[in-house]
């Protein structure tokens, strides 16, 4: 016995398959087996029976078309020959002559009506009637008598069908039962060949390969035959010879297994304690970035700010230099009238036009200073937003109004034109620092990068409402636009295309986590080479409330 045949002894002896499962195995194929010889046999059923049935339906209906022929050849020769018989007759007016003739032909039980007419009289000029039976069909055939090539009436013969009917419905059964009877004989001829030489040696087969399913390799599977059946009975010797050989590897290679299993577990635990080491090194290095991206955004927070209270102390010069010009005239004006009151020279004319003058001055400085403290209040609502992050409710054409009043120093000596359509009465319950950082970074950013190159440009600004419930803010430049590659990455943490010239690459950033975050809304970006770039934002009018953000706390992104 060579090793093969021994691991297979061994490996069937150390795992016996129960007998419940191969009882279970045994009733499966049985019930296969069945199932498989029923198909058989309605395959062989039906292939040969329909052919068989098909051509005895044919036979049956050629039998029944050649007696309908034969019964139409007697009809139409008993019509003629009556008609001959009956020329004279019918010429002489002289029925008794003419009666034999047609009592001759009306004995053939088959014709129901014989029915001889001249063409002179309406009145048949003989007539033969039988009682049709129940259901009974005729055939029908008319016949001229001519007389010297003159029509001188008609013999007209209906005959009965039953006869020619009952004789092919006969020759029918005939046919039928002898297709039946050899049918029958074939299918059980077959039936045997089949059971002989398939149906056994399949169940040989299966037998073996329920005794493979349980995992009994000891007997050689052996069907000495060169067809399919052979060549199946030979995969399954070699799928049987190769299960042997796999069971005797397997055993060694579960001892190498196990051997390798616990050398496996001193390695990982020696790798879960560096791994626990890098996690929290990991973790060290996260809480790092985590404080460098607070402090740049809040650096970035401050320089924009920064930037807003020199633009705003630029603004607030011109008015109040005004004022304190119009002051220095007055007290000019003031220490002249002084001294001309300490020498008793003071003119009429010249306390009217000292009087004049107090009230022009005064009215140029009440208009500076009113328009100072009107600028002063719009950067502080600003500044107090900027900085305080708070919720509340505020006008969006106002709030639009003041941020761009904060902005207008940084476009006041560039060539860059801004343009601003706001809608009227669109009331946002949201935080209007947030969305005012959105708003100024988006048109410096434009400011600094849109038209690079050029000598000058437009930046529209639009806000408008809508349903349900939102608002819409595009901000649109005609600048000199973003290729595909910048577009995917333009909301990118750092990513900037001034590297090394004063970008940091946070002021989109910004923008896309404030709009998707604290203001619960969605931005998009549109943009072609040459054509400009325009910043779409909706946001609900009322925000979200958002249970994770502090009051305090600053902007960030992931």
């Amino acid at each position: 016995m060579d090793c093969a045949a021994k691991g297979t002894q061994h490996t069937a002896m150390n795992t016996p398959a129960p007998s419940h499962d191969k009882r279970f195995s045994i009733s499966w194929l049985m019930e296969h087996l069945l199932r498989l010889r029923l198909l058989i046999a309605l395959a062989v059923a039906f292939g040969l029976a329909v052919p068989a049935l098909i051509i005895a339906h044919n036979e049956g209906a050629a039998v029944r078309q050649d007696s309908f022929k034969q019964l139409q050849a007697d009809l139409q020769q008993l019509t003629e020959v009556s008609a001959e018989a009956l020329r004279e007759s019918l010429w002489q007016l002289y029925p008794e002559f003419g009666d034999s003739v047609a009592q001759a032909v009306f004995r053939d039980p088959r014709i129901r009506v014989l029915s001889v007419r001249n063409i002179r009289s309406p009145q048949p000029f003989l007539e033969y009637r039988r009682p049709l039976m129940e259901g009974e069909s005729v055939m029908r055939m008319q016949r001229e008598v001519r007389y010297k090539d003159q029509v001188i009436g008609s013999v007209d013969i209906y005959m009965s069908t039953a006869q020619a009917a009952q004789r092919a419905e006969a020759a029918r059964q005939q046919i039928l039962t002898r297709t039946l009877i050899g049918l029958t004989l074939s299918l059980l001829l077959i039936f045997l060949v089949m059971h002989w030489q398939l149906v056994r040696p399949i169940e040989y087969l299966k037998s073996m390969s329920v005794r493979l399913a349980g995992k009994d390799l000891s007997e050689p599977i052996q069907l000495p035959r060169r067809d399919e059946l052979g060549e199946l009975a030979r995969s399954l010797e070699a799928t049987r010879v190769s299960l042997a050989q796999a069971f005797t590897d397997l055993e060694e290679k579960n001892r190498e297994v196990e051997e390798y299993a616990e050398d496996l577990e001193l390695r990982v635990a020696e790798r879960t304690n560096e791994l626990v080491a890098s996690n929290a090194r990991l973790s060290e290095v996260i809480d790092s970035l985590q404080r460098a991206q607070h402090d740049l955004i809040e650096a970035d927070r401050l320089a924009s700010l920064g930037r807003m209270v020199a633009g705003i102390a630029h603004e607030l010069n011109t008015p109040l230099g005004s004022s304190l010009t119009v002051m220095s005239t007055l007290l000019d004006h003031h220490r002249t009238i002084s001294a001309a009151m300490e020498q008793s020279s003071l003119r009429r004319s010249q306390f009217d036009e000292f009087v004049a003058g107090i009230g022009e001055g005064l009215d140029i400085m009440q208009r500076n200073v009113m328009r100072a403290a009107e600028m002063v209040n719009k950067f502080r609502q600003v500044a107090v937003d900027q900085t305080s992050e708070q919720r509340r409710s505020f006008d969006l054409q106002g709030f639009i109004e003041e941020v761009q009043l904060a902005l207008s120093p940084n476009f006041k000596h560039a060539s860059i034109q801004l343009h601003t359509e706001t809608a009227e009465n669109i009331e946002l319950d949201s935080y209007p620092g947030p969305l005012g950082q959105v708003l100024a970074n988006l048109q410096l950013n434009a400011l600094t990068h849109a038209f690079e190159g050029r000598d000058s440009g437009n930046i529209w600004l639009k806000a408008e409402a809508l349903p349900p419930g939102r608002a819409r803010l595009t901000v649109r430049d005609d600048g000199v636009g973003m290729s595909s590659a910048v577009r995917e990455h333009i909301f990118d943490p750092f990513f900037t295309t001034r590297l090394g010239r004063g970008g940091s690459g946070l002021g989109l950033a910004i923008v896309y986590n404030i709009v998707t975050g604290i203001l619960g809304g969605r931005v998009v970006v549109h943009s072609t080479p040459g054509e400009g770039s325009e910043f779409i934002i909706e946001i609900p009018l009322c925000a979200p409330a958002n249970s994770t953000r502090k009051e305090g706390s600053n902007i960030g992104f992931g």
